[in-house]
């Protein structure tokens, strides 16, 4: 029987708050299709950013295991998994460099694939947009990004994921922050890259119900 990609098996996460336990994460079990596009619904206080955190192995869990491909996630292997993964989250850093600087952060400027951030750039739908920018690719976004907007802001930070050719995508409530037609938008261009990359895998918290329409399964945590 083939291993699914991702497993959750039974999963706790406790903090100690003086002689208190608290449970962050309280024995949860999934598992995670390659190429699945899941949205992780749940209430405030559910343990969402805990089990993304999790399964960015940011965190270590108190019991229960996380399984890749069949293979204990561990501090061993943590970082190849880590390399394989684009995080995309409501607060993004930008520098106040230029979109290929912001799409491949920390690469020297000589050493960046100028052909992978157009096409990243193009799948986030920000391709028009560049294209008409007089230096394109080279027009700097301002302090922090302060030349764009919420959803451009946003959007780098989707092409910043997919310039990594990531095989997982996490976006942490990368909406949250957004109106609801600029949310409509980003969830429309992650429901487009998903349509176009059937291998990648795609898992979002959401905070409103609007990426439901357009993802393949709903995770749901209760508190």
């Amino acid at each position: 029987m083939p291993q699914p990609f991702v497993l959750f098996d039974n999963v706790c996460k406790y903090y100690q708050m003086g002689e208190t336990r608290i449970a962050a994460s309280d024995h949860v079990s999934f598992e995670i299709e390659k190429g699945e596009f899941c949205v992780i619904l749940g209430p405030s206080g559910a343990g969402k950013t805990t089990l993304f955190n999790l399964l960015l192995g940011l965190y270590e869990p108190t019991s229960g295991e996380i399984a890749v491909d069949g293979t204990p996630l561990t501090a061993a292997n943590r970082r190849a998994w880590q390399n394989r993964i684009g995080y995309v989250s409501q607060r993004l850093f930008h520098t106040d460099g230029t979109f290929a600087a912001n799409v491949a952060p920390g690469v020297p400027d000589a050493e960046i694939d100028r052909r992978r951030v157009t096409e990243a750039l193009e799948a986030a739908q920000l391709g028009e947009f560049i294209a008409s920018l007089p230096l394109g690719i080279d027009t700097p976004v301002g302090e922090c990004g302060s030349r764009l907007s919420g959803g451009q802001r946003q959007r780098i930070g989707i092409a910043r994921a997919l310039y990594r050719r990531a095989d997982v995508l996490f976006f942490d409530e990368a909406t949250s922050a957004l109106d609801s037609r600029t949310e409509g938008e980003i969830n429309r261009s992650i429901a487009a890259i998903a349509a176009r990359n059937p291998g990648l895998t795609l898992l979002v918290i959401a905070h409103r119900e609007t990426s439901l329409e357009y993802c393949d399964r709903i995770i749901t945590l209760e508190k």
